[in-house]
C-alpha cells in the first residue's frame, strides 16, 4: 500500500474506525488493537514475540481476553451483520473457530473460540504464523458472505475502488 492503512481517511473517518463500529454495532464490548499501534486511539495488546505473525498475535489475544472476534482494519465493508452472524454460529457450532468464507477463507474475520488456544499453539509451534496455517478442515465452521463484503484493501486502486463500489 505505501502508507498505514488503519488511518487513511475514508469518508471523513480511518479506516480501522469502520471495522470498530462494525464490531460494536455487532456485540463486542471491548475491540483491541493487536500490534503495536498506540495511535489507533484503541487499547492496544502488543506482540509478545516479534515475527509472530497474525497467529501470534491472535494467541496472545485469546490468552487475555478468552473468546475473540477477529477482523482486520482493511476490510472496512465488513458488516455489523456479518459479524453477527458469526458470533450467533459460534454459539451453535461445535468447532472451536467460525470463518467467513467468501469464496475462499478468510482466516482473519472470524469468532476463535477459547478452546482454539492449544491447536493455534500447536500449529504455531511447528512454523505456522497465520491462522489458516494452524487449522484443519475440522478445526473450524464457516459462515458464507459476498466477497465485496470482505474486500481487502492492499493497493491505491482497491482504495480507490471503495468510493466508486459502495455507497458509504
Amino acid at each position: 500500500m505505501g502508507r498505514d492503512k488503519a488511518t487513511l481517511d475514508l469518508r471523513g473517518r480511518p479506516m480501522v474506525q469502520w471495522v470498530v463500529d462494525a464490531m460494536k454495532e455487532a456485540g463486542a464490548t471491548t475491540v483491541v488493537a493487536l500490534g503495536d499501534r498506540p495511535d489507533l486511539e484503541l487499547p492496544v495488546l502488543v506482540d509478545r514475540e516479534p515475527g509472530s505473525g497474525p497467529l501470534g498475535a491472535i494467541i496472545g489475544a485469546i490468552e487475555q481476553y478468552g473468546t475473540l472476534l477477529v477482523c482486520p482494519c482493511d476490510v472496512p465493508m465488513v458488516s455489523s451483520q456479518l459479524l453477527r452472524e458469526i458470533i450467533s454460529s459460534a454459539g451453535a457450532a461445535k468447532e472451536p473457530v467460525v470463518l467467513a468464507h467468501s469464496g475462499h477463507l478468510e482466516p482473519l474475520i472470524g469468532l476463535y473460540k477459547e478452546e482454539s488456544l492449544e491447536l493455534l499453539k500447536i500449529g504455531y509451534s511447528k512454523g505456522a504464523r497465520g491462522p489458516k496455517m494452524a487449522l484443519n478442515i475440522q478445526d473450524y465452521h464457516t459462515v458464507h458472505v459476498a466477497p465485496d463484503c470482505v474486500q481487502n484493501v492492499n493497493t491505491p486502486e482497491d482504495f480507490e475502488s471503495l468510493f466508486s463500489k459502495f455507497e458509504l
